[in-house]
């Protein structure tokens, strides 16, 4: 109970002040920037002093531009997973309690983790006398992380009294959502069936995916793969930025719109270049799954952006799920045209990623649109890898080399197969519902004229069958009687 105090104590003040922001932003009044970007500033320290499950949950919102401003986002995209380790001594008894005596002495594990996060903790050791790496769950992350989710579950509920209704719905959905993904980046025996499925899937020859040996829920074993951070000047001389940049572009871009599963978290210290000019992947605690049909949507989506198509990015939109359900479609698809057009003569290699999502950060908060939890990783993803890329080559340029990829990989074709499928299964659809019976309305007003009319016609059809043998006629003559008669 205290801890739920405490939480709300310290985040009250932010969120009042970001419901007043988000006032002032959709009545399209006047908000200082810098101001904003302080409080942003003020929200991140927030969220960081609360300890891990808020650091997560804040990352998770820094892509949710339905429900943040711009400033806010820009800030809590910089929230660094990075923390002081844990004492070796209580990291060592949960490796003693998940591999048991005999796996223990058959390892040499050196005590000074050479990474630290807020879920985790990795060493360097040696199993039979080859070098391998141990990531660790740092001692009781487990109960520390469930007594948080539920303080956020306890406090949710109170948005609805300060919020409007779209915004709490959608922060209620983001925190059940997150309550059981968070569970996921600490089980590790998930993280060995990602590694080994995505190795499988990607089969890519220049992309190295170390091998995992051995996995429990909090200690994974997996070979050393040594290699040079991708922004460091080492892979640089390995490889061209240039090259460097569109290879790791290539490499995450491939598993969003081709493959089932896809790596989430692609920031630098994530991908290595071995000495040979291989990517090398690491950790693989975030990973997302998303089906052949939202894939082919977001290649579609992509296509209708760099051809500035308003109309048919509304469209996939709705069928994402990502349109408010009262909201005006055509209304909407105007304001879209009229986004898009700011960026008319643009062409994609002069397109500045970071305009095109600040202006569309911008679109989504103040038109009805959601951002679905099943693109809520793919966004990420994509935010995190843009930036990565920049940080490699600064004159890379995200959307260009979209194009070339969708090119290069024949992205478009399904996706165009998958929009007509979508344009004919609506078709039968609206033809089946029309095809309905619709109930009879009695109408209790019918005159006699209107009866002996259609009893005459009745006869007139019989008589015209006896002289003429003529069935059609017939039988046209019946239908019009009935419709006189009801």
């Amino acid at each position: 109970m205290f801890r739920t105090f405490y939480v709300g104590f310290k985040l009250l003040p932010r969120v009042l002040m970001l419901r007043h922001y988000r006032r002032l932003t959709l009545e399209n009044k006047k908000v200082n920037e810098k101001e904003i970007e302080k409080e942003a500033e003020k929200m991140l320290n927030a969220l960081v002093s609360l300890g891990p499950a808020f650091i997560k949950l804040g990352q998770i919102l820094s892509v949710h531009s339905d429900l943040l401003p711009e400033a806010y986002l820009k800030v809590l995209s910089r929230l660094q997973d990075s923390v002081p380790p844990a004492p070796w001594e209580e990291v060592y008894e949960e490796i003693k309690e998940d591999l048991g005596d005999e796996l223990l002495k058959r390892l040499n594990i050196n005590p000074s983790p050479i990474a630290s996060a807020s879920i985790a903790q990795v060493y360097l050791a040696e199993l039979d006398g080859k070098k391998v790496v141990l990531k660790v769950n740092r001692p009781n992350i487990k109960k520390e992380v469930e007594e948080d989710i539920k303080v956020m579950k306890t406090l949710v509920p109170f948005l609805k009294y300060i919020f409007d209704e779209s915004f709490y719905e959608s922060a209620k959905a983001i925190i059940d959502d997150f309550s059981s993904r968070i569970f996921d980046e600490m089980d590790f025996t998930k993280e060995e069936f990602y590694m080994r499925k995505i190795k499988e899937e990607l089969n890519f020859p220049d992309v190295k995916i170390p091998q995992p040996i051995y996995a429990t829920k909090r200690v994974l074993i997996m070979e050393y793969v040594k290699s040079y951070k991708v922004t460091s000047e080492e892979a640089k001389k390995i490889i061209p930025p240039d090259t460097l940049s569109y290879k790791v572009f290539r490499t995450f871009m491939v598993m969003l719109l081709e493959k089932e599963y896809f790596h989430a978290d692609p920031h630098p210290g994530n991908i290595g270049v071995d000495d040979e000019g291989n990517l090398v992947l690491y950790d693989f605690g975030m990973v997302g799954k998303m089906d052949k049909d939202t894939r082919n949507k977001l290649v579609r989506a992509y296509v209708a952006l760099t051809r500035l198509d308003g109309i048919e990015l509304v469209k996939v939109l709705d069928e994402l799920g990502a349109i408010q359900p009262e909201a005006d479609r055509e209304l909407l698809a105007k304001g879209i045209e009229l986004f898009l057009k700011t960026f008319q003569g643009v062409t994609p290699e002069t397109l500045e990623v970071e305009d095109f999502i600040s202006a569309a950060n911008e679109v989504f908060y103040r038109f009805p649109l959601r951002l679905p939890q099943k693109l809520v990783l793919y966004i990420r993803t994509t935010s995190t890898l843009g930036g990565t890329c920049i940080t490699i080559y600064p004159e890379f340029n995200f959307f260009s080399n979209l194009v070339k990829l969708i090119e290069d990989e024949d992205l478009v074709i399904p996706a165009l197969i998958d929009q007509v499928k979508d344009t004919l299964s609506s078709f039968v659809r609206k033809f089946r519902t029309s095809l309905l019976e619709r109930p009879v309305i009695e109408r209790k007003n019918n005159t006699r004229g209107e009866y002996y009319l259609s009893l005459g016609i009745a006869i007139l059809s019989i008589l015209s069958y006896i002289f003429t043998k003529d069935i059609t006629l017939a039988l046209l003559l019946i239908i019009f009687a009935l419709i006189i008669k009801r």
